[in-house]
């Protein structure tokens, strides 16, 4: 979440969209990461790929998606 960083894990269920500047945070009924499941994971704006997978967080036994970024895809 932008400028909320430091507050993962406890705020993975949410997410945010930024547009124009503006962010807006959502709920959401899972919890998010990055591959390494040690932080968010953020796209810049523009087309993407995305890979989704699950992993359950083995400290809390928490069930992450985790979300990377399989390429960029070019807007031409």
């Amino acid at each position: 979440m932008p400028g909320r960083e430091g507050n993962w894990p406890e705020d993975a269920d949410n997410y945010c969209i930024t547009t124009g500047g503006k962010s807006t945070f959502y709920p959401a009924v899972a919890s998010f990461s990055n591959q390494e499941l040690n932080g968010p994971f953020s796209l810049r704006p523009g087309r993407h790929r995305v890979l989704l997978s699950t992993k359950i967080e083995p400290e809390s036994g928490r069930l992450f998606v985790l979300i990377s970024e399989t390429e960029t895809v070019d807007k031409t």
